[in-house]
């Protein structure tokens, strides 16, 4: 435990953690544009592809690049995470974007059913498309969702470490000026 305790408080921790939020940043930045580009290609050959997974799909991946675009800005100007409030409030968004990759990673996974973004079918009015050209999904969105679910994770759990480490330091100062108090007293005391 002691080694916890001490990387928990260590500039290593940091660093560990900014790097997380770069990772983080850029998973779904590389997701999102492998993801429009397949849709903008199936556009272009004729098919409909703006079906609502589809749809969800790029939404979830837009908010996710807004997201983390915006922690990875804080996690690099606000020092120790900022005050509580923000700390949870970043807490509950991970675990909100760790469904919601789970959603990505559902919608995008190789062999997906009719109700997945990859639907196996073409339009009746669409000109001849390659067989199966919709069924072969980026696997790089599937896995980059995988991956940010876990970033995600282990994120949210620093999240809560900062919080436990916050609150010891509190409890441990407190403790340390009531000693000081004391022993203040005591000296008063003993002076007289």
């Amino acid at each position: 435990m002691g080694f916890l305790n001490g990387f928990r408080s260590s500039r290593a921790n940091s660093a560990l953690q900014k790097a997380l939020r770069v990772i983080e940043f850029l998973s779904p930045v590389v997701s999102l544009g492998l993801f429009a580009s397949r849709v903008a290609k199936i556009v272009r050959l004729g098919q409909q592809a703006t079906t609502t997974s589809n749809k969800a799909v790029l939404g979830i991946l837009g908010a996710a690049v807004l997201y983390t675009l915006i922690a990875m800005i804080l996690q690099f100007t606000v020092k120790h995470g900022g005050p509580k409030i923000l700390r949870w409030l970043m807490m509950l968004l991970d675990i909100l974007f760790i469904i919601a990759f789970i959603v990505v990673a559902v919608l995008t996974r190789p062999g997906g059913s009719s109700g997945s973004s990859g639907p196996c079918r073409t339009s009746k009015l669409a000109p001849v498309i390659p067989k199966n050209l919709n069924c072969n999904l980026p696997y790089g969105t599937f896995i980059l969702s995988i991956l940010s679910t876990f970033l995600h994770l282990i994120t949210a759990a620093f999240h809560e470490v900062k919080d436990h480490r916050h609150n010891n330091q509190l409890k441990h100062d407190q403790e340390m000026n009531g000693q000081e108090i004391h022993q203040q007293h005591m000296r008063g005391h003993q002076a007289r």
